[in-house]
């Protein structure tokens, strides 16, 4: 984003939004769209009609992620569950999102992916069956919680792993403790992943960085139970349904591929891979290539 001072956005007039299929109206001071990249410049400040009319139409973009970008746009950072309030409320309307987040509390420490082991306590050894084929010492321990025997030693699964944490790992400076939010439309990744792929459109690198960055944090902080399983596969099936930016692709099946047992339990992830045979592919790939 451009160097910009506050007076310069409070002075200059508000871009009106037309969002979605049913064309919401938002409202934006027109400086502060123009900073976030050339893109949204030239959108503003062009030779274009949109220019003209201090207004752009754009049915492609989901309500949310739009309320997301302004959020950004106006505090530097974003939280999904504030808009809920805001999909919810009058529609009639233009609104402009100077958002007042003094509540945000700042931290020095920055947030960190930390993966959490289960208790082992010594049990005899089994014979390894041939699915194991991830493991890389065949001596085992049995685990307090769930009472399977589990690999001592680090296993090919954990250092998948490690390497999913190291991919959407981030430089971003420490901000803040940033919370797992909960997304207004009930599926936090795809809310996320709808943002990162906003921001690559328009080429906003901060966003982008933010986004990929909370996409991976939520993905290592929420446990994929029964229960949320079906939202990484929703975020899967937009990834490949959608034109989607390859790094995001990579992240989700290198995910996936970690939680593949998980994940294969559901119908509607074994459909996914049936009729979407590029997912299928790179999803085989990211576990073979892992063999070795």
């Amino acid at each position: 984003m451009g160097s910009i001072s506050f007076e310069d956005i409070i002075s200059s007039k508000t871009f009106r939004f037309s969002i979605g299929m049913q064309k919401r109206e938002f409202a934006m001071h027109s400086a502060l769209v123009s900073a976030q990249c050339p893109a949204l410049s030239r959108l503003v400040n062009g030779e274009f009609k949109e220019a003209r009319d201090f207004h752009a139409e754009l049915e492609s973009v989901n309500e949310e992620t739009f309320i997301l970008f302004a959020q950004y746009a106006y505090t530097g950072d974003y939280n999904s569950e504030m808009s809920k309030g805001l999909l919810e409320g009058p529609r009639k309307e233009a609104r402009s999102f100077i958002v007042e987040d003094s509540k945000m509390e700042l931290t020095q420490a920055s947030p960190e992916l930390e993966d959490v082991m289960p208790v082992l306590e010594e049990a005899p050894a089994e014979p390894v069956q041939e699915w194991v084929s991830w493991s890389v010492s065949s001596k085992k321990k049995r685990c307090s919680k769930c009472k399977r025997p589990h690999e001592e030693d680090t296993t090919r699964r954990d250092k998948l792993w490690g390497e999913f944490k190291n991919a959407c790992s981030s430089d971003l400076p420490p901000r803040m403790d940033w919370p797992v939010a909960k997304s207004c439309s009930g599926n936090v990744f795809l809310s996320h992943a709808r943002l990162y792929v906003f921001a690559d459109c328009y080429g906003i690198s901060g966003l982008m960085d933010l986004s990929f960055y909370k996409l991976g944090k939520a993905l290592v902080d929420i446990e994929v139970d029964s229960d949320k399983v079906a939202d990484v596969v929703d975020v899967l099936q937009y990834c490949y349904d959608e034109l989607t930016p390859p790094k995001l692709r990579s992240l989700l099946v290198l995910y996936a591929a970690c939680k593949v047992e998980t994940l294969w339990k559901s119908t509607k992830f074994r459909e996914l891979l049936a009729r979407q045979s590029e997912l299928s592919t790179a999803l085989i790939g990211a576990m073979i290539d892992r063999l070795d």
